[in-house]
């Protein structure tokens, strides 16, 4: 029988609610090759970690939503990966951001 590549419990027990049961916890990658054909095909493309092109969209306790554009900078020789996030000048992001400095200064 295949395990569920979902939660592990080599049915699916969880379209069965009697037989749901919570599966042993896992303690590393090691666990997951085993348990999941899915996982491990995954692993071996080396994809694990790569994140997506684009921006972000924060929600901030004092300023509300705040969309951020990401730019990677890399260092080759280093393989390090710096994520710099900013908004363009004159959004409302950006006047928001700016409000946030002057919080932050205040707060000191």
């Amino acid at each position: 029988m295949t395990s569920c590549p979902v939660c592990m419990c080599g049915g699916c027990a969880r379209s069965r609610p009697s037989a749901v049961r919570t599966p042993a916890p896992l303690t590393s990658s090691k666990d997951l090759l085993a348990r999941s054909d899915e996982f491990a095909a995954l692993w071996d493309r080396h994809e694990i970690g790569l994140r997506p092109a684009g921006g972000k969209r924060l929600i901030h306790p004092e300023v509300g939503l705040l969309d951020l554009e990401c730019q990677t900078l890399r260092d080759p020789e280093q393989s390090h990966l710096l994520l710099v996030y900013t908004a363009t000048p004159g959004s409302e992001t950006y006047d928001k951001l700016q409000l946030l400095s002057v919080i932050a200064a205040s707060a000191r």
